[in-house]
């Protein structure tokens, strides 16, 4: 059952106090005209914003933006795909002028109700198909799954790593990958391991895949989906990390997480709607603009070459310079 939460920043309390005292005085005067005209965001998520993972980062990157900007936001979360429509309507039926759908598979649904609110600015993440007021933004943690690729393959005595995700989409699919190519550069004869949930919140689907690939060699692990990191635990492998550091949820087997902070991306994308710039377009915040990161080790690089950690530094330093440019491939593979 998805969950509506509204966030009102402290800049949106004082507006509403003085909307207030204004309509005391005299209400014809424009006290709650000015509330109005304030930007409102929201944000709907397929999952619970306590995941440590896509949507945490996504409701993260919500209240940076309020911070930043003082605005008020809304965010639902726990929305399914039929009834994604139905709470974006919502939102944009309620003044909210610039909705952030937090799923590829919300885009149709964006687009949908895009249509009815021209006036309304959505942003869709990951979406293939955009209109006059519809943009999408990616989360190219492949940039990052490089880098990881490559400290997997250099932590592996195995030779065989396993990458879990939910559902083959443009974004996991560019991110395999790239977690494969890096992978290659470290050991060109690495075996990997892959497996499709079919779902994009099943912790208990993951572990028992995640489980399976160790059982078949795996040594070290790419948690694309809640679940993952419990399997690593219990069977004492290395599981690389996704969105936010996650070594809390495994210290002695999270090796790092690609770390993904959306908040710079919500608040200029908010910023340009109040200024009137904002723009239907492809939003992309990676390396360079510094989105996408890996979380500290927390001691447990000493499980890898330290000719691999020096080739992963010199990698991140050179996608951050433009030098290297990490393959972007969504071809489909099962």
């Amino acid at each position: 059952m998805s969950t509506d939460r509204v966030m009102i920043s402290m800049r949106g309390r004082l507006r509403l106090l003085a909307a207030l005292a204004l309509g005391a005085i005299a209400a014809p005067l424009a006290g709650p005209a000015l509330a109005a005209d304030a930007l409102k965001v929201a944000m709907i998520l397929p999952g619970p914003i306590s995941d440590n993972d896509w949507n945490a980062g996504g409701y993260a990157g919500l209240e940076a933006a309020a911070k930043n900007l003082g605005i008020d936001v809304a965010y639902t979360e726990n929305v399914t795909d039929a009834d994604a429509e139905r709470v974006l309507r919502d939102y944009a039926s309620r003044g909210y002028g610039l909705i952030f759908a937090h799923s590829f598979s919300f885009g149709d649904a964006a687009l949908a109700v895009a249509e009815d609110f021209p006036d309304v600015k959505f942003m869709a993440g990951t979406a293939q198909h955009l209109a006059p007021n519809v943009g999408t933004y990616d989360n190219p943690d492949y940039q990052g799954a490089y880098l990881t690729g490559m400290l997997s393959a250099g932590a592996s005595k195995s030779g065989v790593i396993g990458w879990v995700g939910g559902n083959p989409a443009p974004n996991m699919l560019a991110n395999y990958h790239a977690w494969v190519a890096g992978a290659q550069e470290i050991n060109p004869k690495i075996d990997v391991k892959l497996s499709w949930l079919g779902s994009w919140f099943d912790p208990p689907k993951a572990k028992e895949a995640a489980i399976a690939q160790v059982e078949q060699g795996a040594d070290v692990l790419s948690a694309q989906s809640v679940g993952v990191i419990d399997a690593a635990v219990e069977k004492d492998v290395l599981v690389i990390g996704a969105v936010s550091d996650q070594n809390h949820l495994g210290p002695k087997v999270v090796l790092t997480s690609v770390l993904w902070d959306l908040g710079p991306l919500v608040t200029d994308a908010a910023k340009s709607v109040q200024e009137g710039k904002w723009e239907s377009k492809a939003w992309s915040y990676g390396i360079k603009e510094g989105s996408i990161r890996l979380a500290p080790f927390h001691g447990l690089d000493a499980k890898v070459d330290p000719k691999v950690l020096t080739a992963v530094d010199a990698k991140f330093q050179a996608i951050k310079d433009g030098q290297f440019v990490v393959p972007h491939d969504t071809s489909m593979v099962k």
